[in-house]
């Protein structure tokens, strides 16, 4: 165990999967809160609370009384990844008596309140798609967003109203979104690799994350591009730990739409190369320890979430396959459009991969009909 990491940890994340995994590497056995409870992440943990999604990810009071439960305040480290975008007071709850490896509440706040964000990027020059707080003339080019819409959730096409609280507009850039993982100590950072980023369109979630490939259509100058800008926000604003930003190539420019300041579900596409795991990395850079790294190397690895066409139950006899994750627990309800399972696929063709993934998916779907027959 490395000299700054903590004895006892709590992972708090919509899906700790991931993390706990990647914890477990490093020989640590965390404690995790989360929306799913997934048989998996039971598997690699000490003990795993689910609670209710509230308006702007977890419940606050379950949230809070389940980490009282699992990881009272005292000699504990507090790692969380998706969920508490939209709630940095809840962070704030959730620190006290508890030391942050990762950003702090006041970061996390500043990077997602969409005046403050797109103010520190004027300030650094670094480039951004158009935005606005009125209504456009011009709707069908462009996208209504909220400053924590994580995940998608958040997103949606222009209609012709204000944009109210922290919602604003956006000019809608055509292709897919791509991102950069990196690990930073405060002051400098390493990039793992450039992603390219899919989504699914669902009622009321038109850009819907769904998976991601470690591989992106950037040129050298581009990459070279999004690594100055990543080190210009490091050195800015102090990030810590895992992060990523999200981008659009436009016209041979590089624009940034968010900088998700904690660790994002693509570390699963770098996890495996890490002995030690990534989770241990991040730990260190938060203590100030900035370890090297090596990139994306020749294998293509992809992941894809997939959702239920329907509501149905998990019956017990389903088998999983090796490359899937995020296995939901035996009679588990599964609601029509909410995630089921995970599944991976890696090869060193980006083609091959992808046609993976697709098969895999529809041999889960058509497993879990077999079974509940």
């Amino acid at each position: 165990m490395g000299a700054q990491w903590p004895e006892r940890l709590l992972i708090v994340s919509r899906s700790a999967r991931m993390l706990v995994v990647s914890a477990a590497r490093a020989g640590l056995r965390p404690v995790a809160i989360d929306l799913y409870g997934d048989c998996d992440t039971r598997e690699a943990a000490a003990a795993v609370a689910t609670v209710g999604p509230g308006p702007r990810g977890f419940d606050p009071r379950q949230l809070l009384e389940a980490a009282a439960r699992l990881a009272p305040p005292g000699v504990c480290g507090l790692v969380y990844g998706s969920g508490l975008d939209g709630a940095p007071e809840l962070l704030e709850q959730l620190a006290v008596g508890r030391r942050v490896f990762g950003n702090g509440p006041a970061l996390l706040r500043q990077l997602k309140t969409p005046a403050e964000f797109f103010s520190l990027l004027r300030r650094l020059g670094i480039p951004y798609p158009e935005i606005r707080t009125t209504p456009p003339p011009d709707p069908d080019r462009w996208l209504v967003k909220s400053g924590c819409s994580e995940g998608g959730n958040g997103v949606g096409f222009c209609a012709q109203a204000a944009a109210l609280g922290d919602r604003y507009f956006q000019r809608r850039l055509p292709g897919d979104a791509m991102s950069a993982l990196f690990l930073a100590d405060g002051e400098n950072a390493r990039i793992l690799g450039f992603n390219t980023l899919w989504t699914v369109s669902q009622p009321g979630r038109p850009f819907l994350f769904a998976g991601a490939v470690n591989r992106a259509d950037l040129s050298s100058a581009q990459r070279r591009a999004v690594t100055a800008q990543i080190l210009h926000l490091v050195r800015e604003t102090g990030l810590k730990g895992l992060n990523s930003v999200d981008f659009m190539e436009d016209g041979g420019i590089c624009r940034l739409l968010e900088i998700n300041p904690r660790p994002s579900a693509t570390m699963a596409l770098y996890d495996p190369d890490i002995p030690e795991g990534l989770l241990a990395l991040h730990l260190s850079a938060c203590g100030g320890s900035l370890a090297p790294v090596v990139g994306a190397g020749a294998t293509v690895r992809a992941f894809r979430a997939v959702f239920a066409p329907r509501t149905l139950t998990v019956p017990a006899a389903l088998f999983w396959p090796e490359w899937c994750a995020d296995r939901p627990l035996p009679g588990s309800r599964i609601g029509a459009g909410q995630p089921l399972c995970t599944v991976s696929a890696e090869g060193h063709d980006r083609r091959t991969v992808e046609a993976a993934l697709a098969e895999r998916a529809e041999a889960v779907l058509e497993a879990l009909y077999r079974a509940a027959r």
